[in-house]
């Protein structure tokens, strides 16, 4: 048997021990806990001591949708390590590390209603650092905390929302293209490509993004101290500085994650404090799983599943030049 005929038996038999351990972990997509994607060790950073400091990271478009590979979403993990620290007693703050450009509506509000529980429910202070971006629904998550730093070059703001809709219906009408809509009633077919929208559809719309914005509006005022006025005349959708973003009252000082961490401390009424992040853990079962579903996705580079949401519009709290 030539070399090429022992490596294609290889990888068989690789799938098929695969297949035989991965089926043997509970059913993945019953229950979070057991999915093999989130599953962390908690690694110390620095410091000492009982007590410990969280930092939790937000990093990219925060999105309950899986990823193409099947793994948990970004809020799915998030909110995952935010019920650990709740669970933790010896947790006595947390440090919110944010490089986001916002995301859906609806994934970001559940994450900023978890970390309000948090704090209600564990009395642990939030502080908030901000890396390169931070914008739209990314501020929306760093409301939520008791302090905010970010670095004067750091882009925020975006305070809006934003709902896109594809339309190509001049180009299906000069390619002979065309749909016929059987509907159950006049907006049943709202919003479809193949049509200009109307004017009672684009007010629809626009009522559904102002109450999302109104959301967003009393987000800041709660979080940030503000007066509804002020927070409507700087919530118009323009990106800030940190410098600019200061000024305004977005944020509350200069300085970058190790500083962030230890305000942290200074609010948590810990002398000293052990500083731990979550990290991924490698495990066996994890490694399998990741290559059952490579092999097993149709779509590895996720084109199936980014045409799927250019075609079902959301709503986003989201920077998006």
């Amino acid at each position: 048997m030539n070399r090429k005929k022992w490596v294609a038996l290889l990888i068989i038999l690789v799938v098929f021990i695969a297949g035989l351990l991965v089926e043997t972990v509970s059913d993945t997509n019953a229950r979070l806990a057991d999915h093999p994607g989130i599953s962390w060790e908690e690694n110390i950073v620095s410091g000492s001591g009982t007590g410990k400091i969280v930092q939790l990271f937000v990093s990219g478009v925060i999105s309950g949708e899986p990823s193409a590979a099947g793994a948990p979403s970004m809020s799915e993990v998030l909110a995952e390590q935010l019920r650990r620290v709740e669970e933790d007693p010896s947790v006595k703050a947390l440090v919110l590390r944010i490089n986001s450009p916002g995301g859906e509506v609806v994934a970001t509000d559940e994450l900023h209603t978890r970390l309000l529980r948090l704090k209600q429910v564990r009395r642990i202070p939030i502080v908030v650092s901000m890396g390169s971006t931070a914008a739209s629904g990314g501020y929306y998550l760093a409301t939520a905390g008791d302090a905010i730093f970010a670095n004067p070059n750091t882009l925020t703001g975006s305070l809006g929302v934003i709902f896109n809709l594809l339309n190509y219906s001049e180009a299906a009408n000069k390619l002979g293209v065309h749909q016929f809509a059987i509907k159950s009633g006049r907006f049943k077919d709202i919003g479809s490509p193949f049509r200009p929208l109307t004017t009672p559809e684009r007010q629809i719309f626009q009522s559904l993004v102002n109450e999302s914005y109104q959301k967003f509006v009393d987000v800041i005022v709660k979080g940030r101290n503000l007066s509804r006025q002020r927070v409507l005349e700087i919530a118009d959708g323009r990106v800030y500085s940190g410098e600019q973003a200061k000024r305004l009252g977005l944020i509350d000082q200069f300085g970058d994650l190790e500083e962030a961490t230890r305000y942290a401390l200074s609010l948590s009424g810990e002398r000293e404090a052990t500083v731990v992040r979550y990290t991924d853990q490698l495990s066996l079962s994890k490694l399998l799983f990741s290559l059952k579903q490579h092999l097993a996705n149709p779509d590895p580079l996720g084109l199936s599943r980014s045409l799927e949401r250019q075609s079902s519009p959301q709503l986003l709290y989201q920077f998006m030049p």
